[in-house]
């Protein structure tokens, strides 16, 4: 759900970058208040993994696909705020990097993806954690408040787009914004379910929980994350190179509703910012010429990306954390 430039109006796409701004600040100020190891570690992880799944789209009905949002999945390893500005890092390395979201629309995307996908999908999430309790709670709290952040990102792009100018069709956009949508939440609640289902099967502790939160009677160590780090990343690595070549190649849900209400830019309007791989598309070494080139140029870029939000989104969290770490904060006080 990456807007492109030139969609948004002059005034909606300042409004959102000031939005933006202002959440990114307030983000990057709470995470400065989480203080240690574990925050700091895994960021950058959670970014790399949640770029390579943006990577993938996945069919959800004839012609139109989606993808991972991974706001509210950020959100229930490191918080809301952390996981905000995971996707603030992956958006800005897919903004410059490959051209994927307007420079002038980033505001609009972190809005949507980051304030309303990450926090705004941890306030669903956390009081059906508590109501439920365990594992079960954050299980199914993860999946629902997965779907409704992805419906809500896709009202809050009607909204921007009709305060853009394109006011005629906003009921009829919002309509099929929502309906498209509805049907890339389940696909984004499934892949979050997945995802927090082998975390606690397999390292509960790194779910973002209270510290009064037993789950199931699980100690809550605090082990060394080098391993876990290298193994996300390994994953993401994974899927980056070898999956990311095989998504579908339909539009995904903003790029179906703009072709209906023909409102997306023409192919022949020049980006803002040239960005040096533009559509995922990496320079491929003479050696890997012999296989699929556009598949290769892919896979080389998801490896590219992959490495570069990860530096990035860690090289943030050791800008705004501090080696005299105080414990970190529960999610609820950063909530």
């Amino acid at each position: 759900m990456h807007i492109p430039d030139v969609l948004l109006g002059g005034g909606a796409a300042i409004a959102t970058g000031a939005i933006a701004a202002a959440g990114l600040g307030y983000a990057l100020r709470r995470v400065d208040e989480r203080h240690g190891a574990r925050t700091t570690s895994l960021m950058g992880m959670t970014a790399a993994f949640v770029f390579a799944a943006q990577m993938v789209n996945f069919p959800v009905g004839p012609g139109v696909t989606g993808h991972l949002m991974g706001g509210l999945l950020s959100a229930v390893l490191l918080g809301p705020w952390a996981g905000a500005v995971v996707i603030a890092a992956v958006l800005i390395v897919q903004c410059f990097l490959f051209q994927d979201g307007g420079v002038t629309a980033l505001g609009a995307n972190f809005v949507n993806m980051g304030l309303i996908g990450a926090v705004g999908g941890y306030a669903i999430y956390d009081p059906i954690r508590r109501a439920l309790g365990g594992r079960r709670g954050i299980l199914i709290g993860a999946m629902v408040a997965a779907w409704f952040s992805v419906l809500l990102a896709a009202g809050a792009f009607a909204i921007e787009l009709a305060a853009g100018g394109r006011r005629e069709d906003f009921f009829r956009i919002l309509t099929w914004m929502a309906l498209v949508h509805a049907a890339i939440g389940v696909g984004e609640a499934l892949i979050t379910g997945l995802v927090v289902r082998l975390v606690l099967l397999t390292r509960p502790e790194l779910i973002e929980a209270p510290s009064e939160l037993e789950i199931e009677g699980d100690p809550r160590p605090a082990p060394g994350w080098a391993p876990t780090v290298a193994a996300g990343m390994g994953i993401a690595l994974a899927v980056a190179v070898f999956v990311s070549p095989f998504a579908a190649p339909d539009p995904d849900g903003l790029e179906y509703v703009g072709e209906k209400f023909a409102f997306l830019p023409s192919e022949e309007t020049p980006p803002v910012l040239a960005a040096p791989m533009p559509d995922y598309e990496a320079p491929v070494p003479s050696a890997l010429r012999g296989l699929d080139e556009a598949k290769a140029a892919t896979a080389a870029a998801g490896l590219i990306g992959t490495l570069v939000v990860f530096g990035f989104a860690w090289g943030m969290a050791r800008v705004f954390t501090a080696s005299d770490a105080r414990p970190e904060a529960s999610a609820d006080a950063v909530a």
